[in-house]
């Protein structure tokens, strides 16, 4: 079950992230272009899935040890917002042209913290309700440790094999 939520949410967390960074971009900048945003949610869906195969390796131990490993997977997912929502954000200014990038500059770092705020909210409450709509008790959902993003988790214990793209 647990790599199925986290499937889902991370499918779902790039665009996120990338709306969220366009919708705190604008706050301080009008004008954001649609290739701008355009840009940012691809940047944030592609760092975000970029920790996928490593978020997988430690979904295996969750038949071992299911509390240590949802931290484990948590902490990855932070990580994953955070890198997605520097990501958006970086992309979205470059994008925008020269004038705009020397104004934000100064700016930039609070931007980021403000997406990476918003989005680690919105992660936490679509992995508790994709986790309930899956049948997970709240007495389960409600005692989630998320852990913080720079904590140290280690290696997986093994390494799933990578899963094969699909070529279009």
């Amino acid at each position: 079950m647990l790599e199925s939520v986290v499937t889902e949410t991370l499918e779902w967390l790039g665009p996120k992230a990338g709306e969220v960074a366009v919708e705190k971009m604008s706050e301080k900048y009008s004008g954001i272009p649609q290739s701008a945003q355009e840009t940012g949610q691809k940047a944030a869906a592609d760092a975000i899935m970029g920790f996928q195969d490593l978020i997988m390796d430690f979904c295996e131990e969750a038949v071992e040890a299911p509390q240590a490993a949802f931290k484990k997977v948590g902490v990855l997912m932070l990580r994953a917002c955070n890198d997605g929502a520097a990501k958006a954000v970086m992309a979205i200014m470059n994008s925008m042209g020269c004038a705009c990038c020397i104004k934000a500059c100064a700016n930039v770092n609070d931007i980021i913290a403000k997406v990476q705020e918003v989005v680690q909210t919105a992660l936490k409450e679509q992995v508790t309700s994709t986790l309930k709509s899956k049948g997970a008790p709240s007495m389960i959902t409600d005692k989630l440790e998320w852990g913080n993003p720079d904590d140290d988790i280690g290696e997986p214990s093994k390494k799933a094999s990578p899963q094969q793209e699909e070529m279009s």
